[in-house]
């Protein structure tokens, strides 16, 4: 679905599931990037949230939360760890499949906003609406 994150050659992800701790299972590098969220339920995939770490300051330096920190943070102002295991009871989610993508380094310097702003985009051009978590851009 997005082909435009094929450029970006610093990528990974890891599956999150109901008893894990986020903090242990989670690859992503403390780099400034786009990372975005599958959940896997009753044998298929979803798309259900995009976003984006790395806030870039006005003179060209990053604020502290990138990848890592970022994918760690919090959701709807409830800790990542806790939200997914409470949206995964709710919604009887087997995992979530979460890919990350580093955005700005030595050959690519693509501010990880903008990039995220393409993907919801696209996203938006094909569903008519935004993933699920993502509740506003």
């Amino acid at each position: 679905m997005f082909d435009e994150l094929a450029k970006y050659k610093n990528n990974g992800h890891f599956v999150f599931e109901r008893g894990q701790t986020l903090s242990q299972v989670c690859n992503a590098p403390e780099k400034s990037g786009v990372y975005y969220i599958l959940q896997l339920s009753e044998g298929k995939f979803q798309l259900v949230y995009i976003g984006a770490s790395g806030t870039i300051n006005q003179n060209g330096q990053f604020k502290n939360q990138l990848l890592k920190g970022r994918i760690n943070n919090k959701q709807n102002g409830v800790k990542r760890q806790h939200f997914f295991e409470e949206i995964m009871e709710k919604n009887d989610i087997d995992a979530l499949n979460i890919y990350w993508f580093v955005t700005f380094d030595e050959k690519h310097q693509h501010i990880p906003t903008y990039v995220e702003a393409l993907l919801l985009q696209k996203h938006f051009e094909i569903y008519g609406c935004l993933p699920e978590w993502n509740k506003k851009f």
